[in-house]
This record gives C-alpha cells, structure tokens and sequence, in this order.
C-alpha cells in the first residue's frame, strides 16, 4: 500500500486528465488502477470521485490543481467521512462551517429534516446556504449562529 500525498494526488491527476487536460469521471477509476493506495487523501478522493458533477462543484472547476487543492481541504477537515457524505449530499461545498456544526452536535439537525431528506433554508439546499452564508464567518459566528438556530415546524417547507 502506498500513502496517497498531495504530491502523488496532484501528479497521478495531471497524468490521467483528458484530452482538454481536466479531471473525467475516468480519472478516479484510473488513479486507482495505478496502485493500491491508501490514506484519507485517497478516502476523500474517492468521496468526490462518486459523482463527476458533484467533483466538479466541489472542486469548483475540474482542472487537476483544482481538485487535488479541494480533496485536500476536506481532507484536512476535522470531519469524519461519513459526515462529509452528509455536507456534501446536502449541497455544501465548504468544510470550515460543519466542522463547527458537527463539534457541536448540530450536523445532522441542521442539513436533515425529521423525515429524513436533505433539509432546505431560504428555499436552497441547507448545505449549500451554510456554504455561502459562513464561507468567511469565523468559528464564533457559526457557532452562535448554530446555538440559535431552531429547526422550522415539520411541513412549513422552511
């Protein structure tokens, strides 16, 4: 087994981009034919890998560069790797904010309804409003932000 880097990321992603020199939903599946690697780079490669459109959001582009510097980001994250497919599936493309929801126990309440379903403030995804809403906010912003925050009636469509 070998210790994915972000060298080794960067590097087998440049080398098995396409013809236009982005990352192809092939690129995983041909990353990991190149060895056997291991490691939470790889874990959390292999979490983006799922859905190309989806890398692409992530990553914010799908040049190389782009999604090995993103794959790091969440990697680096305090976040479990369930609870990445939890923000991600929610539409948040951030990890800084849930780190902070989920060191306070507030994951789950705030990204899922009592039904189960990805929940929804202000009409967008709930992971994606965090994202955009505290993408600069600092620990203490989210936090009280999350300490206030009330999950809204079931079926008020909030």
């Amino acid at each position: 087994m070998v210790m994915m880097t972000q060298d080794i990321l960067r590097d087998e992603l440049r080398r098995h981009a396409g013809p236009d020199g982005g990352v192809t939903s092939k690129t995983v599946a041909e990353v990991r034919g190149d060895g056997t690697w291991e490691g939470r780079l790889w874990e959390v490669l292999g979490i983006f890998g799922e859905d190309f459109e989806r890398m692409a959001y992530l990553a914010g582009g799908v040049l190389p560069d782009e999604v090995a510097t993103w794959v790091g980001f969440w990697s680096d994250s305090a976040l479990g790797l369930d609870e990445m497919r939890q923000v991600i599936s929610a539409g948040g493309y951030d990890p800084d904010p849930f780190v902070v929801l989920a060191r306070r126990g507030r994951l789950g309440t705030v990204l899922v309804d009592e039904d189960g379903r990805v929940r929804r403030i202000d009409g967008e995804l709930a992971g994606a409003w965090i994202s955009d809403r505290f993408a600069d906010a600092s620990d203490e912003e989210v936090g009280a932000w999350a300490d206030g925050w009330t999950p809204p009636d079931a079926g008020s469509g909030a």
